[in-house]
This record gives C-alpha cells, structure tokens and sequence, in this order.
C-alpha cells in the first residue's frame, strides 16, 4: 500500500513537472530558431556589405532592374555577381555563399536601391521560411568606395 501511494505521489509530481517544462521547451525551441535566423541573416549580411563597401564603380543592376535582386558589384575591376537560387540560396558568380543545409528550409531574397542625396545604397535583405508565414529583414545602410573618390 505505502509503495501504491508512493508511485502515486510520484506520478502527480511527475505529471506537474512535466507541464511545466513544456512552455519553457516551446519557449527554448523558438528562441533557438530565431538565433539561427539572425545568424544566417548576419553572415549574408556581412558578406554582402564587405562587398558593396570595396565597390569601385557603381553598381550594375542591369540584370533585374525591376526588382534589383540581381547586383554586380565590381571590386578592383573584377566582377561579383550576387542573385537568388530557384531554391532561395544567395548565390555568388553562380556558388551558394553557404551550403544548402546550412538554410535550414529558409529562402533568401534582397534588394539593393540608391537612397539619399549622396547615393548611398539601401540594401534589404529578407529571411523567410519556406512553409510560409515567417520572415525576418533588415535594412543596412552602404556607401561603397566608388562614392568617396575625389574629382
């Protein structure tokens, strides 16, 4: 009997730990995927103003002008072509920046567009998730080399 009661006990402890730890799994699991969201955004990120701050001749966005996700940023006369896989990858000259499973089941999408009276660029980068819903972006301010030569 004494054994009976202890497994009871047992289990009403178990049973009220247990629902108090699954908000806070729930809670660890989204802030871990957000993490991991931040951290692709800021690798891309990083990647793409080192870039487009070594530019030496304005931007090229012959490609796609109407949605200028597609830049050639050309750094000491070579060419550095950024555009979108068909799966969502950040592709440079035609190599993903990261591999696939680093994406985790997230797309990539960005825009660059001449903002101001001294032409810097705007540069939006966006983070989606590929079941929908979900995005992060962010907007970063850049004015490459080419803007701070003297006449």
């Amino acid at each position: 009997m004494e054994l009976l009661v202890g497994l009871m006990l047992l289990a009403i402890i178990a049973t009220a730990a247990g629902s108090s730890l699954s908000p806070m799994l729930k809670i660890y699991a989204r802030a871990n995927d957000m993490a991991e969201w931040n951290t692709l955004l800021d690798n891309i990120a990083n990647r793409m103003i080192s870039d487009l701050s070594q530019a030496t001749v304005p931007l090229d966005f012959t490609v796609n002008p109407v949605t200028n996700d597609d830049i050639t940023i050309v750094i000491d006369g070579i060419d550095v072509d950024y555009s979108i896989s068909a799966d969502g990858i950040l592709l440079i000259n035609g190599n993903p920046f990261l591999e696939k499973n680093y994406y985790k089941q997230k797309s990539v999408n960005f825009s660059c567009r001449p903002e101001g009276p001294d032409v810097a660029y705007i540069l939006t980068i966006t983070i989606s998730h590929d079941r929908g819903g979900e995005a992060i972006s962010r907007d970063y301010a850049v004015r490459p080399l080419v803007l701070n030569s003297w006449p």
